[in-house]
């Protein structure tokens, strides 16, 4: 019997249409070969099937998507690999996530490792308190904006030792959109010690669930970028 080769790969915070044109592209150079993909919230991931090596077609998918590219298994399973063998820790800030960041990273073992924790600063009293954020800040910008997950990020390097920080606050819904934010709003904050802290907003489905989950994926997608590649995803 012939012998089947099989790999696959994923990427981080990059669409399926995104991706599309390169698989056609190597469809023709391999047309011997079956390619697939399987979209998930915030990721891609890419089958490669045939009777010959496909180790090139995988190379050729991490040149052309190089800071979105982690290989195989999961993010979280990528991100503790990369956190443990660079000896590097992790503090994180959630509201609208709610812990969600947090347990998608210690679903998996051996994150006491380089997780030193998440604060869930609900409130805007909460965000004052335990994370330094301004009065001003919350009063003029609001709790969900880019000064605001900033400046939890700030906190969080000031109040403890970690060599990395992430914050998320957002409008999950159902209620509390406005005109100018509607539900799905998410602001996102990724900062290294020492480093210029990458902040923006994306936009997430407005069912719930899905907001949180959104929020999630990209978190953790924009936290890798930033660890393996120092490469701003929200600025």
């Amino acid at each position: 019997m012939q012998a089947e080769y099989v790999r696959r790969c994923s990427l981080c915070l990059v669409k399926e249409e995104e991706v599309a044109p390169l698989l056609q592209e190597l469809k023709r150079m391999r047309p011997d070969v079956e390619m697939a993909l399987f979209p998930t919230v915030g990721a891609l991931q890419i089958m490669f099937q045939g009777e010959t090596e496909v180790d090139s077609l995988v190379d050729a998918v991490q040149k052309r998507f190089p800071t979105f590219f982690y290989g195989e298994g999961s993010l979280e399973e990528a991100i503790h690999r990369e956190f443990i063998g660079r000896k590097k820790t992790l503090a994180l800030a959630e509201s609208c996530t709610g812990g969600a960041v947090a347990a998608h990273l210690t679903a998996l073992p051996g994150a006491s490792q380089f997780l030193l924790g998440s604060i869930v600063a609900y409130s805007n009293a909460w965000k004052e308190r335990f994370l330094q954020v301004s009065r001003t800040t919350l009063k003029q910008k609001g709790a969900v904006s880019r000064e605001t997950v900033m400046e939890m990020v700030q906190g969080l390097l000031q109040e403890t030792e970690a060599d990395f920080a992430a914050a998320v606050s957002g409008i999950a819904g159902p209620s509390g959109g406005r005109p100018n934010q509607p539900v799905g709003t998410i602001y996102i904050a990724i900062g290294e010690r020492g480093k210029k802290i990458d902040a923006g907003v994306v936009y997430a489905p407005k069912e719930r669930l899905a907001a949180i989950e959104t929020a999630v994926h990209f978190t953790l997608g924009g936290l890798w970028r930033t660890l393996v590649h120092k490469t701003a995803t929200f600025s």
